[in-house]
């Protein structure tokens, strides 16, 4: 997120949401979470950057997931991303969660729910879902996209 405002500054929105749905790992309140963020991960007194707007912990998944994500997820089911299984865990980048996933800490589930933490979605200045992307998607590869939408907003 921080390499993403130091590029592009107030000529993007990013916003963060924690979530606690994805193996216990923001069970501390907000406050909590920043310091885990500056201290545990990424540590070395990372901070995030001014132009990053996070919020408070929502669920993202289930029966009281966030209209936001809820969304989100209707227009693009399934993550953008490469094939393959990255971290050699036997399951594919961008598979859908399945019933017997004993991770799952919502209900209802559904075959477009975020798997873990990390997708990324990318809304266009029109308000328009350009891309849904893998957790295993890094920010590096999302500027191709980006760029010709700052440029448009800024020309138009």
């Amino acid at each position: 997120m921080n390499t993403l405002a130091a590029k592009y500054g107030d000529k993007l929105a990013i916003l963060g949401f924690f979530c606690n749905q994805f193996g216990h790992q923001s069970n501390g309140t907000e406050a909590e979470n920043m310091n885990i963020l500056k201290h545990v991960r990424p540590g070395n007194g990372f901070e995030v950057a001014q132009q990053v707007e996070l919020f408070a912990k929502i669920d993202v998944n289930g029966k009281n997931a966030d209209p936001l994500f809820k969304w989100l997820k209707e227009c693009q089911r399934v993550p953008f991303g490469p094939a393959g299984d990255r971290k050699g865990i036997g399951v594919e980048d961008n598979n859908t969660i399945t019933r017997d996933d004993k991770f799952v800490l919502w209900a209802p589930i559904a075959h477009n729910d975020i798997a873990w933490n990390f997708e990324k979605f990318l809304v266009s200045p029109l308000g328009h879902l350009v891309q849904r992307y893998s957790r295993y998607v890094v920010i590096d590869d999302i500027i191709p996209d980006i760029d010709p939408l700052v440029k448009g907003a800024l020309s138009a």
